[in-house]
């Protein structure tokens, strides 16, 4: 398989050493922090990656010299779940950001969604070798690259789709399926439609029964909730300006519900499509718009989000929820290479360096930026939330801090 660039293009990243982190940002009192769940001063273990109180400190400090309001973290270490909240949430000073503040996962929903449709495999409800134009023709996937794609190249993110048309169309891979990484939520919201089909049950609610709700993921939905109002996180642009802009569409969203006599929750794609007028009229009906979304409308906190990652990173799988060996196996064999430490797998991308391997996801979108790592073989797992577009160079930071090494792929991105 060719070796391609960034989707997104490149990014400069300042290196730097985590006790480098540590000795240049001095204790700050911008926002008062939780209580750290360790002893001051602890040296943690080479396996350990629960945060010290000493990182945890420089952590205001970093939020203000990086203009990023707020970050959740959220830790998984032999099967503790390990969640803080640090600066604000929006622009209310009062308002703090804790281990349950809502943040917009953005591409972060992916893996959770690659799980669902692992499951399903595992379920033998759908093939990952079956062309999606086998299951669902629609007639923008009607031509002959597009008749072979299937849910493997999905995952992968080997269908040589763009991430998103920005018109109406058919659908028109750029590259053969399966031979070259092309990243692409417009793929995602195929195998979203394929899934409600095979199993009759509309998305939101499909995501809501077989993992959110399994897992314990109780503050996390693919579509707004009316208890996330006054407790999910604003983002802000690099001028200062607050963005809420999922939390007012998904306020719109339910309002149309409440108009239409059905909930969010049971909107099928056919739903989705016919309210992205209602959402915005100078919005083009297209997938990028829809809501729910398995590409990116996830609302989740860090607590929740670490709970699905202490499935992810789990030993011995719990019966009944879990994958099977060789599905788990399949997720995190590589699918396609992106260069000489970074590959794709069956939802997740795959780091393999010096250090080991680990999975790896990003999400970016209106002003929220996170990152998320797991180790399935230390059985130990990371995830952080940011709500400014300064948020890589905190992520980037305090995940380096937190697993005591950088990771190729905050280079790659």
């Amino acid at each position: 398989m060719q070796v391609p660039s960034s989707p997104l293009g490149r990014r400069r990243f300042v290196a730097g050493s985590a006790a480098a982190l540590v000795a240049a940002l001095s204790p700050a009192t911008m926002w008062p922090l939780q209580a750290i769940p360790r002893a001051s001063g602890a040296v943690p273990q080479d396996n350990d990656w629960l945060p010290t109180s000493t990182l945890l400190r420089t952590l205001p400090r970093l939020l203000e010299l990086s203009e990023v309001p707020g970050l959740a973290l959220g830790v998984v270490q032999n099967g503790r779940v390990w969640d803080g909240g640090f600066g604000r949430a929006n622009a209310d000073p009062k308002c703090s950001v804790e281990g349950n503040t809502v943040f917009e996962a953005v591409s972060l929903g992916k893996p959770i969604f690659a799980y669902a449709v692992l499951r399903l495999v595992d379920a033998g409800v759908i093939d990952l070798n079956r062309p999606l134009y086998d299951y669902l023709p629609i007639p923008e996937a009607d031509n002959p690259l597009m008749r072979r794609v299937t849910p493997r190249h999905v995952l992968s993110h080997t269908t040589g789709l763009p991430n998103w048309r920005d018109r109406p169309g058919p659908l028109s891979p750029a590259s053969e399926p399966g031979t070259q990484f092309s990243y692409s939520g417009e793929a995602f919201l195929y195998l979203q439609r394929v899934v409600e089909l095979l199993t009759k049950v509309p998305f939101a609610r499909f995501m809501r029964e077989q993992v959110l709700d399994p897992f314990g993921m109780k503050e996390s939905s693919f579509v707004w909730l009316p208890r996330f109002e006054g407790r999910k996180a604003s983002g802000r642009d690099q001028n200062g300006k607050e963005l809420d802009i999922y939390g007012a569409l998904g306020i719109r969203a339910e309002q149309i519900a409440q108009q239409w006599k059905k909930p969010v929750l049971n909107w099928r794609y056919e739903d989705a499509e016919r309210a992205v007028p209602l959402l915005n009229p100078e919005w083009p009906v297209l997938p990028l718009y829809m809501i729910p979304s398995s590409a990116g409308s996830l609302l989740t906190t860090a607590r929740d989000y670490a709970r699905f990652l202490a499935r992810v990173v789990a030993k011995p799988p719990a019966p009944g929820l879990e994958l099977s060996e060789a599905t788990r196996k399949a997720m995190s064999t590589p699918q396609v290479r992106l260069n000489r430490a970074l590959y794709w797998g069956l939802g997740w991308g795959i780091q393999r360096d010096d250090h080991g391997e680990v999975l790896w996801h990003w999400g970016a979108n209106n002003s929220f930026r996170n990152f998320v790592v797991a180790d399935t073989l230390g059985h130990r797992a990371v995830v952080a939330f940011t709500n400014g577009e300064g948020g890589p160079k905190v992520y980037e930071r305090v995940i380096s801090a937190i697993t005591r090494h950088d990771h190729p792929a905050f280079l790659w991105l």
